[in-house]
């Protein structure tokens, strides 16, 4: 029996040129910027968006990592991955994959998200809503 990949959600990202560093590879902080926007895809997807919009109930950053496995130069087109990984009673973890169109590993990645009431300034129980959501995404 072989793993499910928990990598459900991917978007492909073009390497600008004004992204590279001066060493001529991209620069570190873009990493977390690509994982950044395929998150809010995720976010988008789960209703997290949807909800903070009106309810005041989103998601707030505890930690983001990132592994840099290879450097990459321009041009390139990247792949960009994404799924949860861990659901806890407030939290849940992401992972993430960058990948080059060959498909070897650029960079590696976590991040973790606590549910965050923004209203009263304190963090929540993920809904059961948002449970189910990442459930059915994973299962896609």
């Amino acid at each position: 029996m072989s793993a499910i990949d928990p990598l459900v959600l991917s978007i492909e990202i073009p390497l600008a040129w004004g992204e590279q560093d001066a060493f001529g590879h991209l620069n570190n902080v873009v990493y977390f910027r690509y994982f950044e926007n395929v998150r809010m895809y995720y976010l988008e997807r789960i209703g997290v968006l949807k909800s903070h919009a009106e309810q005041n109930i989103g998601v707030i950053l505890a930690s983001t990592t990132c592994d840099f496995e290879r450097p990459v130069e321009w041009p390139a087109l990247l792949t960009v991955r994404t799924g949860c990984t861990a659901i806890g009673n407030t939290s849940f973890t992401m992972t993430y994959t960058i990948t080059d169109g060959s498909e070897r590993l650029i960079a590696k990645g976590t991040s973790v998200q606590v549910m965050y009431d923004y209203a009263n300034g304190h963090k929540v129980r993920i809904p059961e809503t948002v449970r189910a959501a990442i459930a059915k995404v994973q299962a896609s």
